[in-house]
């Protein structure tokens, strides 16, 4: 479910996913000159897919 929110997101450049237990992982790469962290953050809280970031 978050990748469909994560692929119409202007910045977002590739992204894969991975389900593991009942979690779906994301790991995201993106232009942070286009894109904030936070704004991706956000637009999975919108979605309601959004449990956490892991840096």
């Amino acid at each position: 479910m978050g990748e469909e929110v994560l692929e119409g997101l202007k910045g977002v450049a590739l992204f894969d996913s991975d389900v593991r237990g009942y979690e779906e992982i994301h790991n995201v790469w993106y232009d942070p000159a286009v894109i904030s962290v936070k704004e991706m953050e956000r637009a999975l809280k919108d979605a309601a897919t959004y449990l956490g970031t892991e840096k």
